[in-house]
């Protein structure tokens, strides 16, 4: 009887232990980001670079960005290697990793002449979002590529340009869930019949902001 009664609490204690573990696969970690339901969340992301560091920190409602409150990064300019992108939500970043996965990752100058990029990614053990994605460049192993000889034979491997990246990280220092926006506040107005006096009506205003709660305003 003993050993029965204690079952519930190893299945609990045997749960918590497996949602605290590390997260190592991708699909794992897009499972568990989306068991957490959270669809509207503020971000604060740090870009670091040798000799260069920047912060993005946006509001997220649904896969959109609604807001920017800060951009160090001017996020309009390739941030990892030769790649443009725009603001990493996480669906962003679930995205950018699933594309990077499937192909070999190089240098801006290619992988004969910068070498291949290694990636490894952190995922929160909780709520499976990425906490860090960390490029690094291997100028050590340009030689595994066919290529790279072929290009020594020839002469053309001292024609490529100086190497200028070297590798980044990219953290995510702040995910916190935001309230949902109101988009519009009713209220129903029962009938007048004889000799009832009339209620005032609710009317929003024409136009909203993001971030702000309709204030109704009182007509007679």
């Amino acid at each position: 009887m003993v050993a029965w009664a204690l079952l519930p609490i190893l299945f609990i204690v045997l749960l918590v232990f497996r949602q605290s573990e590390p997260i190592n696969d991708l699909e794992t970690a897009k499972a568990r980001w989306a068991a957490t339901g959270i669809t509207d969340y503020r971000m604060v992301i740090e870009y670091k670079r040798p000799y260069f560091n920047c912060q993005i920190d946006f509001d997220v409602r649904g896969t959109t960005v609604s807001h920017k409150n800060k951009d160090t990064c001017r996020m309009g300019s390739a941030v990892t290697g030769n790649r443009t992108t725009t603001l990493p939500t996480v669906e962003g970043l679930f995205k950018q990793l699933e594309a990077e996965q499937q192909g070999s990752l190089c240098g801006p100058n290619g992988c004969i002449c910068d070498g291949p990029i290694e990636m490894s990614v952190v995922y929160d053990p909780e709520r499976g979002f990425p906490t860090q994605i960390t490029y690094t460049l291997r100028q050590d192993l340009r030689n595994r590529n066919p290529g790279y000889w072929l290009a020594m034979l020839d002469g053309s491997l001292a024609n490529c340009p100086q190497v200028t990246y070297i590798g980044q990280t990219i953290r995510v220092t702040l995910l916190e869930p935001i309230p949902p926006l109101v988009d519009s506040l009713t209220e129903a107005t029962p009938e007048v019949g004889v000799g009832q006096a009339s209620k005032p009506q609710l009317t929003p205003e024409a136009t909203i902001s993001i971030g702000e709660v309709i204030k109704p305003e009182l007509t007679p």
